[in-house]
Formats: structure tokens, C-alpha cells, sequence
């Protein structure tokens, strides 16, 4: 992103700030709690598809296992 536009998105930001009054650390405390509510990925595939572990398989893991590959092939390490 060029240094222009990057200029011209804060400052969108900021006037939408003022217009409805929302404070940086009222932004800051949104943000960790949306962070919170994010869950970990647990299953990923080569084609960006993802998989939390919750609710039914996708289709795109089902078609792969049916196929034979194991569901740990797709399992991703855990961040330390």
C-alpha cells in the first residue's frame, strides 16, 4: 500500500472516529475482546481452507479423509 492512501485511510478512520465519538482506548479494548472471541485454527489445508474442530466437518476435510488421508496431515502446531 502506498504511503498516500495508507494517509488517506487514517484519516477516514479518525474523521468516522470523531463522528461517532469512539476513543482509542474504547478502539483498544473492542479489539482484545473480538481477539478473545477468536478461536484457534486447528486443521489447514494447502489451499488456505480452515477448520476450528467445531460443529461438522467441511467438505473439503471430508473429501480428503474419504480419500485416505489421514486428518492429522491437516492438523496445524500449536503456537508457543
Amino acid at each position: 500500500m502506498d504511503e498516500q492512501k495508507r494517509q488517506r485511510i487514517i484519516a477516514y478512520i479518525h474523521r468516522q472516529m470523531n463522528e461517532y465519538d469512539i476513543s482509542i482506548e474504547r478502539l483498544a479494548e473492542e479489539l482484545a475482546a473480538d481477539e478473545k472471541k477468536i478461536k484457534p485454527i486447528l486443521f489447514r489445508d494447502a489451499y488456505g481452507n480452515v477448520w476450528d474442530g467445531e460443529g461438522s466437518m467441511p467438505d473439503w476435510l471430508k473429501r480428503a479423509v474419504h480419500a485416505g488421508q489421514s486428518i492429522k496431515h491437516f492438523m496445524v502446531e500449536p503456537k508457543q
